[in-house]
């Protein structure tokens, strides 16, 4: 039997789920309270303890010897993306192919923006790729992963000037670029041919529980690449096929056996086979799987654990840029509970599902994906169709919301030939809705 029930919050409404509700009335008040002074401390986390994020607009995706490199800052909270006013000064520092840092701009924020810009022409100056990276000294709080990072390749100066299809760079060897200028960084470590790396999802794997379980692939410097091959048992029996499905990453469902050898996932590349021992399991545990695909308005959540595993009481919250979004507890006495959390509030950007304990442990640790995001509309208008090198344009621009209504606000716009743009990837949305300090909390 399952009761649901919703509890009005002063901000938030939030679901409350008690599953088999064999459990006298005084025994889940009691194991209720272990858990909500972890709540109500998620709660004072996110409201005391709010958190920004960088995001750096640059002028080019690659450069040349002697360039400038020009950038627009962007400084927001991280929950709703809005405009930090919170700190007042930025660090942006310009890292050269060895690691070193040789050049720093400290750069006046006002109202969440600033500008600044590093000139490629220090001497000694070597070409490769070069490292920018941005911060407020609050970020500093939140660790490495909170600063914003970018790699720009920087190529030689075409030996013809103008001649921007030439794109070469220092020689490099296994312990990095040619030359004798310090190296900070430390020297990459090949590894094996092929490797496989498995992450069970929620974190471990359970003696006799059905687990999704996804995989990566790579060579011997990290790359991605494609294989396919055998889960197979202790005795080399074949128990089901895995294949990679996209740049060298697969999942595939597993049930670790009880008192049998450890499996190994056996795969093929280039002719060859290699054998990988898959993640050992846990004797008792819970294991979490969520369902973020069949329901736009709601997230399905299964919590399943082993026969040796007793019934408790867990609380299950989701966080978004650091702030609690919604929450709710869960007795868990079966093999296996399912049940669903209302999404329609999450702003879009990765969310963290947490599992914990009423000791404040953290069980099982989800990330997913919330996609709805409203965009502004921009419509650029030129005076003429085709413009003389170096010619001042006109350019008409307009901003306006989702029912056309016009939008004030500022922009920073970049013009470059897209003939030899050297595509990254990366853009503002990329940078501020899959990346930031709001994805690791402890309890």
């Amino acid at each position: 039997m399952t009761i649901i029930g919703l509890i009005k919050g002063k901000q938030n409404t939030f679901l409350f789920c008690l599953i088999s509700v064999f459990v006298w009335g005084q025994d889940l008040d009691s194991e209720i309270s272990r858990l909500a002074p972890f709540i109500q401390a998620l709660e004072n986390f996110s409201r005391q303890i709010p958190q920004e994020k960088v995001y750096l607009h640059f002028d080019n995706t690659s450069y040349y010897q002697g360039d400038n490199i020009w950038f627009k800052c962007y400084v927001v909270a991280s929950g709703q993306h809005q405009l930090s006013q919170w700190s007042k000064t930025l660090y942006v520092e310009l890292l050269n192919p060895g690691g070193e840092i040789i050049d720093k701009r400290v750069l006046q924020i006002e109202k969440g923006q600033c500008h600044g810009d590093f000139s490629l022409n220090q001497l000694p100056f070597y070409s490769g790729f070069y490292e920018i990276r941005a911060y407020t000294k609050y970020m500093l709080n939140f660790g490495d992963d909170a600063i914003f990072s970018r790699l720009l390749p920087v190529f030689n100066k075409p030996e013809i000037e103008g001649n921007f299809e030439e794109k070469k760079m220092l020689g490099y060897n296994r312990y990095g670029p040619l030359g004798s200028f310090p190296m900070k960084r430390e020297s990459p470590v090949r590894d094996n041919r092929v490797n496989l790396r498995f992450f069970p999802e929620g974190g471990n794997l359970i003696t006799g529980v059905e687990s999704r379980v996804a995989f990566e692939v790579t060579d011997e410097v990290g790359n991605q690449i494609d294989v396919s091959g055998m889960v197979m048992d202790g005795n080399r029996k074949a128990l089901f096929p895995i294949a990679t499905l996209h740049e060298g990453k697969g999942v595939f469902t597993y049930t670790p056996g009880i008192g049998r050898r450890r499996d190994i996932a056996e795969v093929e590349h280039d002719g060859r086979k290699y054998r990988f021992d898959l993640p050992e399991a846990l004797p008792q545990g819970v294991v979490m799987e969520v369902d973020n695909l069949s329901h736009p308005d709601s997230i399905g959540i299964a919590l399943r654990k082993n026969g040796d595993t007793l019934a408790k009481m867990l609380g299950i919250a989701i966080l978004n840029g650091g702030k609690m979004m919604n929450y709710c507890f869960a007795w868990i006495k079966d093999n296996e509970i399912r049940f669903k959390m209302n999404k329609t509030q999450l702003p879009a950007g990765v969310s963290q599902i947490v599992l914990f304990n009423s000791q404040g442990e953290i069980v099982c640790d989800r990330l997913i994906f919330s996609g709805k995001h409203e965009m502004l509309e921009i419509k650029a208008k030129t005076g003429r169709s085709t413009y003389k090198p170096y010619e001042l344009v006109d350019l008409e621009i307009s901003i306006t919301d989702k029912e056309t209504n016009p939008v004030l606000s500022t922009f920073s716009l970049s013009v470059r030939d897209g003939a030899n743009e050297v595509e990254n990837g990366h853009n503002m949305m990329t940078e501020l809705l899959l990346t930031g300090a709001f994805l690791i909390i402890f309890l």
